[in-house]
């Protein structure tokens, strides 16, 4: 019985661990955490890793610019996510009221500020430079589907002055 007993919590912890996704703070960004909630090397895409994260970002936070080592496509679950693009360009796509997704808009580099609410969507190419902030004072939640190179961070921070497009007179 006593050799039962410890093999029964043996699995009953692993299985508390495996549901328990990974949470991360991300180094040197306060307030915004990233879940890893699956990921895995898929053989039909060798040398890149296919993940889904959940992201948290606190009121106020704010990522200064960032780069991705692939593709991935954002849902926003809950609040408002400020998006500023400053380099690249960005598809994204706005839930109507019924839940029926509006046409892709391609959204270039530039000073204005994009706002997406929950059920918008993102696509963001590994050439977008991106500035994802939390205007609200809610916290903002989105799903993050990715296809990225393997062994590499999901994103990394720009750490180099780049000019952003002016907008056009």
């Amino acid at each position: 019985m006593g050799q039962a007993f410890v093999w029964a919590c043996c699995f009953l912890v692993t299985l508390l661990c495996a549901a328990i996704p990974a949470r991360a703070q991300d180094a040197g960004v306060p307030g915004v955490t990233r879940d890893v909630l699956g990921s895995g090397l898929p053989a039909a895409a060798p040398g890149q890793e296919l993940g889904l994260r959940r992201v948290a970002f606190a009121p106020g936070a704010s990522i200064p610019g960032e780069v991705h080592s692939g593709a991935q496509v954002i849902l926003v679950v809950s609040g408002t996510l400020g998006l500023q693009v400053m380099g690249g360009e960005v598809v994204i796509r706005r839930a109507g009221p019924d839940g029926i997704m509006g046409e892709p808009q391609t959204i270039k580099a530039g000073p204005d500020q994009l706002q997406l609410k929950p059920g918008d969507t993102a696509l963001e190419g590994e050439t977008l430079v991106l500035h994802p902030y939390n205007p609200g004072r809610e916290r903002v939640v989105i799903l993050v589907a990715s296809l990225l190179q393997a062994g590499k961070p999901q994103s990394v921070p720009v750490t180099q002055s780049i000019a952003v497009p002016t907008a056009a007179k």
